[in-house]
This record gives C-alpha cells, structure tokens and sequence, in this order.
C-alpha cells in the first residue's frame, strides 16, 4: 500500500508528541509543574478549507493525535475545544486564548487531507486569567 505524504507527517508528530509528554519525568532536581503531553493541529482538506468536526455544540478545526494506525493510515483525533480570555467558544481565530481537551472522538483517513498545520503545545489547558473587577 502506497502511504500519503500526511502519514509519515503524522507518525513524526506522534514521536514529538510522545517526546514531550515523557519531558521532565524523572528528575531529581527539577520540578515540573506541568507536563504538556499535546501538539495542538489543524487538518486542511484537498480543497485547502480546515476540516472541522463537532464538541459540546461547536464545530472546531483543532485535534489531538491519539493513535495512529500506520498500516492504513487512519488516524484517531480527540477533539479540542478553543476558548477565548473568558473560556467561551472565541468569535474570531484572532480571540483564540486557549485549547480544552475534550472526551469526544473522531477516526480519518489521513491520506483525505492535503496538510497538517501544528499549533503551540503551551495552548492546552491554558489557565484562564484571573480578571479583577473594578468595583
């Protein structure tokens, strides 16, 4: 079977991902807070448009690779829901603060997408700023 480009794209994001996710276990000296264990991304389809798929009511372009079935190319995406600085669904790309993981699920067929555009891991759980009122 022919692989697809995106294939091999995505097996090296599942090392890096995987990387990541191992970073700071161990150490003696060193205490790490929090252990970043995603690679955020979007998936743009063969007409170039962001893929999308549905969480808690919202459509979103962003995933997590959770598998990869390396023989056929399929691929097992939770989705990530984006907030804004009040952690609702942001109105524009350009009001995007943060990613929250989801429970939903979704299997592709990776050779269906033309690209993979990976996001900032420091995106994921997010925590929300504190805003004080002026009162």
């Amino acid at each position: 079977m022919k692989r697809c480009n995106l294939c091999e794209e995505m097996k090296d994001l599942w090392k890096e991902q995987q990387s990541l996710a191992e970073f700071g276990k161990g150490f003696r000296f060193i205490y790490m807070s929090e252990s970043k264990d995603t690679i955020p991304f979007m998936l743009h389809t063969k007409q170039s448009t962001p893929f999308t798929a549905m969480t808690n009511g919202y459509n979103t372009p962003y995933f997590r690779l959770e598998k990869i079935i390396v023989e056929t190319c399929i691929a097992q995406l939770s989705l990530l829901q984006p907030v804004d600085l009040k952690g609702h669904p942001p109105l524009t790309e350009e009001h995007l603060y943060a990613f929250k993981k989801t429970s939903d699920f979704i299997f592709v067929k990776l050779c269906s997408f033309r690209e993979i555009i990976p996001l900032s891991h420091e995106l994921v759980d997010r925590p929300l700023p504190i805003i004080e009122s002026k009162s």
